[in-house]
């Protein structure tokens, strides 16, 4: 798989970091572990709507400053329905599609991290 703009947009990404290529993977290797997620699933897991509002404002924040694409959308998705204080187990599908677009964009930043390095130059 290689870079799809669909689920992390590189150029938006490192435009925003001035080209620092070094700084951006440092801070993906940093979301893209599993601690990411924990105090969403956590607020889920205890049904509590403030705690989820925030570790999903977090994730939102964090997923769209490093321009990962598909976990912003779909957070924004779920913040909106928490929001909205809907049922903990109705929104149990959007969590999961939350967690998987979170997977998709780790594997694919994980099978093409060493082409980060080298991804397009950047004019300023």
């Amino acid at each position: 798989m290689a870079w799809d703009t669909d689920i992390i947009n590189l150029d938006d990404a490192l435009t925003r970091v001035m080209g620092r290529k070094d700084l951006y993977k440092g801070w993906l290797d940093a979301f893209f572990n599993d601690e990411s997620l924990e105090p969403v699933d956590e607020a889920f897991k205890n049904k509590d709507y403030v705690a989820a509002e925030n570790a999903l404002h977090k994730l939102k924040g964090t997923a769209a400053n490093l321009s990962v694409v598909k976990v912003r959308e779909q957070t924004v998705l779920v913040s909106e329905k928490i929001k909205e204080r809907e049922e903990f187990n109705s929104i149990s599908g959007d969590l999961k599609k939350l967690r998987k677009e979170f997977y998709n964009a780790k594997k694919m930043y994980e099978d093409n991290i060493s082409d980060l390095m080298n991804y397009g130059e950047l004019i300023f």
